[in-house]
């Protein structure tokens, strides 16, 4: 099977297509993020996020452009993301000899109340959650655990685990917006 026809499948939502992109990208969306932060559990976090985009924005991919560097570019983008929110991470990013500092923010009184209001409307959908989906979503995201530490309390296999992940995450990313 061609990468055309496993985007063709993925863009349908065939959860087969979608792990053969995991499968053929993941290691190139993971080496890019490492190399920029150096940190490899929020590595895994920004390959998972960014391939949770990737499948959220499949139908707005244009052919005429190579996937691999559209798939990069959502990556870079989910990185820069991830860490402006994270406030454990203070890095800077060397990127083509311009320095970009990327610093912890602290909410305004009126973000923190957005904020606030979205994690309620996040664990609501947590909770909607099969049970497979959600202890996943709380062993990461609530209990902090490590990649190494799911797989051992749950009895899975790293790759199990990261697919897992990336579908609690479209799961969880489908119930908030039909509850929009």
């Amino acid at each position: 099977m061609t990468l055309e026809n496993i985007i063709l499948e993925a863009k349908k939502g065939k959860r087969n297509a979608q792990n053969a992109v995991i499968e053929l990208l993941w290691n190139k969306v993971y080496n890019y993020v490492y190399g920029k932060i150096r940190n490899e559990e929020e590595a895994e976090d920004v390959a998972i996020e960014t391939f949770t985009k990737v499948f959220t924005k499949l139908k707005l991919y244009n052919e005429d452009f190579d996937f691999t560097t559209w798939v990069i570019s959502i990556a870079h983008n989910t990185m820069i993301d991830h860490i402006r929110k994270s406030p454990k991470l203070n890095i800077s990013l060397d990127d083509e000899n311009n320095l970009l500092e990327i610093l912890e923010d602290q909410p305004s009184p009126e973000e923190y109340l957005i904020l606030k209001q979205d994690n309620d409307k996040l664990n609501k959908a947590i909770a909607k959650l099969k049970d497979p989906y959600q202890k996943i979503i709380e062993l990461r995201y609530i209990e902090d655990k490590t990649y190494k530490e799911i797989v051992e309390e749950l009895n899975l296999t790293l790759p199990n685990v990261k697919v897992r992940l990336l579908r609690a995450k479209q799961l969880l990313i489908e119930i908030m917006q039909n509850n929009i």
